[in-house]
């Protein structure tokens, strides 16, 4: 957690989405030994890793009250900053 937080250079705050990142990536990743994925274990099939995306990335939020009519953005660009 405190590696992920140096890296990215984040703020003290953001260490509970940096732990629930690492937890989630790391059900999603084998182990040496057996050769399957926690997840795979659970669920009996293997995980969609195609969603997975990099901390940090540009990530597009959709507005919530906004209306058909108008002609403007629809979205405000953020920071990706976890899974939960």
């Amino acid at each position: 957690m405190n590696a992920m937080l140096l890296s990215l250079g984040l703020p003290d705050n953001m260490w509970r989405e940096a732990v629930l990142s690492a937890c989630y990536v790391l059900n999603r990743v084998p182990y040496k030994k057996l050769d399957q994925t926690p997840y795979e274990l659970w669920k009996g099939y293997a995980p969609n890793l195609t969603f997975l995306r990099v901390r940090r990335c540009l990530a597009k939020v959709p507005l919530l009250d906004f209306k058909w009519e108008n002609i403007r953005s629809k979205t405000f660009d953020s920071m990706f900053v976890g899974y939960a």
